[in-house]
């Protein structure tokens, strides 16, 4: 197309229609209508108000992850570009491309405590991989492709953008198509032929090696790669918690996740016994490794790959480091050991084919409870069993989310929607609800906790509003319930500010406190109270079959005794509080 005259604002809004952009998520204000009038005027891009701005900032993350493109959100100068910093962070945490745009006072009044001004850009600069002001509307066409390829190339994550109303409306002359012709070849790092025969060597000297998934294997969009490697060595996979729908968990050779609280018993036992362990675009967060020590001793060895050079050794030490865009390091090993026509790690003679299926279901954690109120874990078996393999599920912060880790199967890439680096409460309903509008055919649950649903309650509303047919499954145990779990344990029951339970005289619910059944009911969301676990599946039927949001609220036992398990000492062949808890009832 020749060159056309628009406004800065217009540009903006037809750049990101044309990048493939097709939402916006937020709350308009006076700042940044220019923006949102273009959105309207020029493009066929769907804005989605929320109703509250870190909601919109949620949905712009939850999209990304669930797609792997850009998630977009929108809102105001002052308080709008504030509410959006904590879905910055969590994105930043993650390594997510998002892209923020906020509303700004005129250029020639910032810095003067005007109404609704806000040094915005300072304060995200520490929680995204950029931000930038505009201060040129005569520069925008540079500043909204600088933008988009910072936020895309390279180790991707969040970038923000502030518009001064004024520099909105400045008009230029621009040919899109040139502009977003003009776009680098992201140029990632590749593993040199060096790397995959040092990394050969270290296989064939191993015992017991073990592929261990980081979330980065989904930003690269790498599992069918990471399906294809594990195959073809014939070695066990383990997941991160950022990498737990990066490998069918049905696989013969899946065996599980690692962590001190995400994980699974014969996940954590095959990286403790492991000799050799090849992390894949994984960080070695501290809630996968805990103490470091369990990668320091008995000799074993760890291969390090990760996009980002800072991250090798960062953590765990390594003996081979490896900075490369890992589709391409696992495409270059698989072809390697291939060309090699024999299997060289120990654990896989030729022709044979390694099945670890009876070994996860022999260290699987007791779900089958038939005691009331109900357990946690039989709720989340009730789920699972229910929902399609390709449904989405999101999580909130807290020991929703940590069940969920220990007992949940995923099995489609992108599906495990959790919010891992920020952990953060109020986050996983407005991810499901992106998803839902990404996938509409596709099953979308937020699972989370009666505290966290506290966090995001208003946004029921918007499900409601724009009719996102996502599933709310709360278990309500009236509690901050991992905040009680360590109070109890570490603070010798010194409990404070984590009960939830208060009486409610206009509603009978037992003292519970909230009534979110009547709540949802209140913004026009329909809902149902569960007590019993044979009522699980029949409500989710009727949630399903209803074409509409839905609340399921499933009381489960709130008893200290009945706590998630993970270690204390940070290890993860520690302590498992077994003297306290029988886990085994």
């Amino acid at each position: 197309m020749a060159k056309q005259k628009m406004t800065a604002a217009e540009l903006i809004a037809l750049y990101l229609e044309k990048r493939g952009v097709k939402h916006v998520y937020g709350v308009p204000g006076a700042a940044i209508l220019p923006f949102y009038d273009a959105i309207k005027e020029l493009t066929k891009i769907e804005s989605y108000i929320v109703r509250h701005e870190q909601t919109g900032a949620f949905m712009a993350d939850g999209y990304s992850r669930a797609t792997g493109e850009v998630g977009v959100c929108a809102a105001t100068s002052g308080p709008g570009g504030t509410n959006f910093l904590t879905g910055l962070y969590g994105a930043w945490m993650d390594s997510i491309p998002m892209i923020a745009i906020t509303g700004q006072q005129k250029n020639s009044l910032i810095g003067t405590m005007q109404f609704q001004e806000a040094p915005i850009v300072e304060m995200a600069k520490p929680v995204t991989k950029a931000a930038y002001r505009l201060t040129d509307g005569s520069k925008a066409a540079e500043f909204i492709h600088e933008a988009w390829v910072t936020a895309t190339t390279g180790r991707k994550g969040p970038v923000l953008l502030d518009l001064p109303v004024d520099q909105q409306k400045v008009e230029i002359e621009v040919d899109l198509d040139v502009l977003i012709g003009s776009t680098p070849v992201d140029n990632l790092p590749q593993a040199s032929d060096a790397d995959i025969e040092k990394t050969l060597e270290l296989l064939k000297d191993a015992k017991r090696p073990v592929l261990l998934s980081g979330g980065g294997v989904n930003i690269a969009n790498a599992t069918t790669e990471l399906k294809a490697l594990a195959e073809e060595l014939q070695i066990p996979v383990v997941t991160s918690g950022m990498g737990m729908d990066t490998f069918p968990n049905d696989h013969p050779l899946f065996a599980g996740r690692m962590g001190t609280m995400l994980d699974t018993p014969f996940g954590n036992k095959t990286i403790v016994e492991a000799d050799l362990v090849i992390n894949l675009a994984g960080r070695f967060a501290d809630r996968s490794t805990g103490n470091v020590s369990v990668f320091t001793q008995n000799g074993k060895k760890i291969i390090h790959v990760n996009l980002d050079n800072k991250e090798i050794g960062k953590v765990v030490p390594t003996i081979l480091g490896i900075v490369s865009d890992v589709k391409t390091f696992m495409v270059k090993l698989a072809e390697a050991h291939k060309a090699l026509g024999a299997h060289v790690a120990a654990t896989a003679e030729v022709g044979t084919r390694v099945n670890l299926t009876e070994e996860r279901k022999k260290w699987a954690r007791k779900t089958d409870y038939t005691t009331l109120p109900i357990r946690q874990e039989r709720a989340l078996r009730e789920l699972r069993e229910f929902l399609d393999r390709d449904a989405f599920v999101s999580h909130d912060c807290g020991i929703s989310q940590i069940w969920s880790s220990q007992l949940f199967e995923t099995y489609v890439p992108r599906t495990y929607l959790l919010t891992g680096g920020a952990g953060t409460m109020g986050w996983g309903l407005g991810a499901a609800m992106a998803a839902k509008l990404a996938f509409p055919e596709r099953q979308s649950v937020n699972i989370l906790g009666d505290g966290s649903l506290g966090m995001s309650l208003q946004d029921i509303a918007t499900a409601a509003k724009h009719d996102i047919p996502v599933i709310i499954f709360c278990m309500n145990n009236s509690l901050m319930g991992l905040i009680r779990q360590q109070q109890n344990w570490f603070y010798n029951e010194r409990q404070i500010s984590t009960d939830l339970i208060y009486k409610n005289e206009l509603c009978d619910n037992e003292e519970r406190g909230i009534d979110f059944v009547k709540t949802a009911e209140g913004m026009g969301v329909r809902g149902e109270l569960v007590t019993h676990y044979d009522d699980i599946k029949p409500a989710l039927q009727r949630a399903v079959d209803s074409g509409k949001p839905y609340l399921i609220e499933v009381i489960v036992d709130p008893d200290p005794k009945n706590a998630c398990e993970f270690s204390n000492n940070g290890a993860l062949n520690g302590f498992k509080y077994s003297e306290k808890i029988d886990y085994s009832k």
